[in-house]
């Protein structure tokens, strides 16, 4: 659905609605200013409704209708249209409508006064059951999702043996121990599972693959250009809108400077060091050839955890005449810097990087070259990481999800007075889009499921692992003061999330086919 069909209706919106939006800092406004009792507004707001609901086969509720939940008073964030002051309704697990109160009656009502109601966020890139079982982290690290707004989760899944050997029990453990969606992600990393790719489409309904241009030795295979060229092939057999994500760093570059950081740093190194074994270059060259094998391949290419000034500055050349190319930061990489740690323990692969390449990052966040913003989730605890070992034999990895969404606010909307629409598009419509669940995931829209989040932006926390709901028992922003949570989850239109509170009754996500 293209934005132009409402572009005059939320253009009206915006001018009603003009001091709708809180100015900086947010600390001093203790509620978002809106159209109250704008009888204009409130008729455009019905006509939007009424048309979206029309797209989405679904009508405008009777004036006597029921909702199953009603969630009023706040600032609804509708991604690429604007924020509007209105009430959302819910019915069935999707959104029914948006707009005045007026004749609609719902089972339960929450007063979301003082805050933002945004679609509820899309983590794309999250690892599971790497250190440990399958279930255990699926448990954990999607508890601690939702608890950070987090209702859809890209999960990647890898190993060496077919995907029809393993993934049919890893959907059985999503029903029973999943508390988001999740978008399977299929790593492929050997000629089996890359001549299988047609079937693990049409049987598994799994659009996106995964290959890593550098991998991790003794975890997962690096493969070369022949191979991701013929995964395209692969990938085009299905007939159906394939996209492959890639670990985009030149392996060749990464194995010298891996070398050279070896004898210059010895036993001694630290996290600092361990910068240097991952240089930029590398990944500035990895991301000019796979954007090269993407536009004569003519598939789509998603390249995961892009972290340097040099690797963006060159996507930033090549994108606006490459129109296959996707771009995902994280939220440690437009938070933190390895400039901040000591020691072993927040390791990460690719390295935490300098303030220069996290400010170009935003740079390029701000002006639409990156479009989706991931966390990389590797769940370890302290004894699995082990990080009184030396930094080469440390594995890389922290659990992210629940800090995710106040990372990223703390550090673009509050600090750098980027729009809140702008961070939020990137977190919930972008990553929606890039996977084909748009718009079923991603939006507000009627007709979309019902996954939300409320967001309290004058909510400051100081972050402390035992708080957390990770099985992970450290925080590379433990003792930081954040600004920006969650103060309320609902997922398929029950809350599960509530002040702080898991107030689901059991997990109920699933894998989400397209």
């Amino acid at each position: 659905m293209g934005n132009d069909i409402f572009a005059d209706y939320i253009r009206k919106l915006k001018q009603n609605n003009e001091s709708a939006r809180p100015s900086m800092p947010f600390a001093v406004r203790q509620e978002p200013a809106g159209a109250e009792g704008d009888g204009e507004t409130l008729a455009v707001l019905k006509e939007i409704s009424q048309k979206l609901s029309a797209m989405h086969t679904f009508r405008e509720p009777p004036s006597d209708a029921k909702a199953d939940l009603a969630v009023v008073g706040g600032m609804v964030v509708l991604p690429g249209h604007g924020i509007i002051k209105a009430d959302l309704f819910i019915k069935d697990g999707k959104v029914q409508s948006f707009g005045a109160a007026e004749g609609i009656h719902a089972k339960k009502t929450v007063d979301a006064s003082g805050k933002y109601v945004c679609p509820g966020l899309m983590d794309p890139h999250v690892h599971l059951g790497l250190f440990a079982p399958m279930e255990t982290d699926m448990a954990s690290e999607t508890k601690a999702a939702v608890m950070g707004g987090i209702t859809t989760t890209g999960v990647f899944f890898g190993g060496p043996d077919s995907h029809f050997a393993t993934f049919p029990e890893i959907a059985e453990q999503a029903e029973r121990y999943s508390y988001t969606d999740i978008v399977p992600h299929l790593v492929i990393g050997n000629e089996e599972q890359m001549r299988e790719i047609p079937d693990y489409a049409r049987y598994f309904g799994v659009t996106s693959f995964k290959v890593y241009m550098n991998g991790i030795p003794g975890m997962i295979p690096s493969v070369d250009d022949g191979f991701i060229l013929d995964v395209m092939e692969q990938m085009k057999r299905t007939g159906r809108q394939c996209i492959l994500c890639c670990h985009t760093e030149n392996t060749h570059i990464v194995s010298r400077a891996l070398r050279d950081a070896k004898e210059k740093y010895g036993e001694h190194a630290d996290v600092k060091d361990w910068m240097e074994s991952h240089p930029a270059m590398a990944e500035e060259e990895a991301v000019m050839r796979i954007s090269y094998l993407a536009e004569k391949g003519r598939i789509p290419v998603y390249l995961v955890h892009i972290g340097t000034k040099d690797g963006i500055q060159k996507l930033r050349q090549i994108k606006p005449f490459n129109k296959y190319v996707h771009i995902e930061t994280t939220s440690p990489y437009l938070s933190v810097t390895s400039e901040q740690f000591d020691g072993h323990l927040y390791k990460m692969e690719p390295p935490l990087r300098k303030p220069e390449d996290k400010n170009a990052l935003w740079e390029a966040l701000d002006d639409g070259v990156i479009d989706t913003i991931g966390t990389d989730n590797v769940c370890e605890n302290i004894s699995e990481k082990q990080p009184e070992r030396s930094i080469w034999d440390v594995v890389p990895g922290y659990s992210v999800v629940e800090t995710h969404l106040a990372s990223v606010l703390t550090e673009g909307v509050v600090k750098r007075g980027i729009s809140i629409e702008k961070v939020i598009t990137h977190m919930t419509r972008r990553p929606a889009e890039a996977f084909g669940v748009y718009p079923q995931k991603g939006t507000l829209l009627p007709g979309s499921d019902a996954d939300l989040v409320l967001i309290d932006m004058n909510e400051t926390r100081e972050v402390h692992a035992r708080d957390m709901h990770s099985r992970s028992d450290f925080s590379i922003f433990e003792g930081r003061r954040l600004t920006g949570w969650p103060v309320m989850t609902v997922k398929g239109g029950s809350i599960v999330m509530e002040n702080g509170m898991l107030v689901a009754e059991a997990p109920s996500g699933h894998m989400v086919k397209r």
